[in-house]
């Protein structure tokens, strides 16, 4: 039976698709793996050191009772993804017992060579290994932030077993938004899949999809529209369309940012793409908590946004987070007039309530309350199924990710170092 197995889950499938990738190309075999996203084939195989990556609101569901399971039966746990890079002691206290800290393309391949050498024990030869953080001989040992800054010299998903998963394309964000994750861990320059390669591994996709923050800004640092590289890359991807798979660009599972929504942009859609909806974030309608939260854009981008996409014949989906730090009645007043106005458009609304994440500038800021307006209108919405998102079930998770980084704080680590804490 194989020594090392991935325990595999709906969250995690698309980074861990990518690590197998890089794994095999490096020179694995990846038959020495057990894939699966059943726990009870993990428990059955016995396997000496099991592979996790989760996102923090991961952390109360099934993980704790696995953990248990595992660590009564001796195995030994590896943590990666975004909660075991903000918070890897905390990762640690859980139970596990080596966390990967940042990009972990190169680090997974030379921990699994190493504990496979040393008899998958915790021992000094994994000092050498940047990227891990883990207890020598009681003593917190972390090894420094890993970064691969060409990202595509891996392959997106392995080529010996059928496994597949939208492509990453894009990779860092430059906007810094103080609510999210992704510019802390990936960095604040995009980096960017060549298109050869885009084009060569869409060749296992039958609906071509992307991961990108930023669709639109394809082939620029990110903050910029660099309007040639965008039309290179879908013209390339033009004869694949004609063999019968369809492109999705700009939408699930990623986004663009409303001022890159141009007739320009939208034209590339209507000639190259066969998606007619649009994913943007919005956020508020408020430019002061715009201001506040780091967007770098304004109200007045998100209507433009909106407007062009109408006139060009897409569906807006647009985002919103409610219950903002520092957010008044006034505020939200404002984000449920521009949710108005998005419907009455023919828009889509999501919205999100505010979720304190570990390893961003807003990992210790309280969420406001919402206004009786904000519930009664959300409310008012969902039911008319004018209004999609999970801030109910959110409101609790953002009470759990308090308490957790209210106790638990530790100071995160993140691709450029110390994270400028606003609250």
């Amino acid at each position: 039976m194989p020594e090392i197995a991935i325990r595999m889950t709906k969250r995690n499938h698309n980074a861990f698709v990518h690590l197998l990738g890089a794994l095999e190309s490096q020179g694995f075999d990846l038959d020495e793996l057990l894939i699966t996203k059943d726990f009870s084939e993990i428990l059955k195989a016995r396997p000496k050191v099991v592979l996790y990556s989760f996102f923090t609101e991961g952390i109360w569901g099934d993980l704790p009772r696995e953990v248990q399971l595992l660590k009564e039966r001796g195995t030994l746990l590896v943590a990666g993804g975004y909660h075991a890079i903000a918070m890897p002691r905390h990762t640690l206290k859980m139970g596990f017992d080596i966390t990967v800290i940042g990009e972990g393309e190169e680090v997974l391949y030379k921990l699994l060579k190493t504990l496979k050498k040393t008899g998958y024990r915790i021992t000094r030869e994994l000092a050498s290994i940047r990227g891990l953080a883990f207890y020598l001989n009681g003593e917190f040992t972390f090894t420094g932030f890993a970064k691969v800054e060409d990202f595509w010299r891996f392959p997106p998903y392995p080529e010996s077993i059928r496994l597949i998963s939208p492509i990453e394309i894009s990779r860092g964000c430059p906007f810094r938004c103080y609510y999210c994750q992704t510019p802390y861990i990936k960095g604040f320059r995009m980096r960017h899949r060549p298109i050869g390669q885009v084009v060569r591994y869409s060749r296992r996709m039958r609906d071509m999809r992307y991961i990108t923050p930023n669709a639109f800004a394809y082939g620029s640092p990110g903050a910029i529209l660099k309007l040639d590289k965008l039309e290179a890359l879908l013209k390339a991807l033009q004869p694949l369309r004609k063999e019968g798979r369809r492109l999705f660009y700009g939408t699930f599972p990623s986004e663009v940012r409303p001022e890159f929504v141009l007739p320009e942009t939208l034209e590339l859609l209507i000639d190259y793409a066969d998606n007619r909806r649009l994913a943007i974030g919005a956020q508020s309608g408020d430019d002061a908590m715009l201001k506040a939260m780091h967007r770098l854009h304004k109200v007045e981008h998100v209507e433009r946004a909106v407007e062009y996409m109408v006139e060009y014949g897409f569906e807006p989906i647009v985002d919103f987070i409610v219950g903002l730090p520092g957010e008044s009645e006034e505020s939200q007043g404002k984000s449920i007039e521009l949710m108005k106005w998005i419907m009455r458009k023919g828009g889509k609304v999501r919205a999100h309530y505010f979720m304190p994440l570990p390893g961003t500038p807003w990992a210790r800021c309280k969420p406001s309350p919402l206004s009786e307006e904000m519930k009664k209108f959300l409310g008012r919405m969902a039911a008319k199924g004018k209004i999609e998102g999970s801030w109910g079930i959110q409101i609790e998770l953002s009470r759990r990710l308090q308490k957790l980084i209210e106790e638990f704080y530790e100071e995160p680590t993140s691709y450029h170092g110390r994270i400028n804490e606003p609250c």
